[in-house]
């Protein structure tokens, strides 16, 4: 799959997420997906979990994708992940690829802080 091909389903993949159709996202992954999220130690194993996460999450965000980085069967994807509250944090989530799907996500999240001032002489923003 060349590059403008994955982005153009990474995008499909996060609409699909974003209109809450699971089913179709669920179409971007191996039935053996292993999903991890490293700062709640959580692991889901398989598309039927991680489908079934997505359902029972109550509310979920909406992403809008800032960047996709590829290099052979490995992706990162950049996002902005926004929450009902209005809140809009800061995420990666590393793609590990087989046969055109994701076989593997990991996803790192962060809350958006104030840079601290004593850095400010080092930064060109904001």
């Amino acid at each position: 799959m060349s590059d403008p091909e994955f982005d153009a389903a990474i995008h499909a993949a996060f609409a699909a997420f974003n209109e809450r159709r699971f089913a179709d996202f669920a179409t971007y992954m191996t039935d053996d997906i292993v999903e991890s999220y490293p700062q709640s130690a959580e692991r889901l194993d398989g598309k039927i979990q991680q489908r079934a996460m997505h359902e029972a999450f109550t509310n979920p965000p909406t992403f809008t994708i800032r960047r996709i980085l590829r290099d052979g069967d490995l992706a990162t994807v950049e996002v902005d992940e926004a929450y009902g509250d209005g809140s809009v944090w800061k995420t990666a989530f590393v793609f590990e690829l087989r046969d055109g799907l994701v076989a593997g996500l990991t996803g790192y999240f962060g809350e958006p802080f104030a840079a601290p001032d004593w850095r400010k002489p080092f930064r060109s923003r904001p």
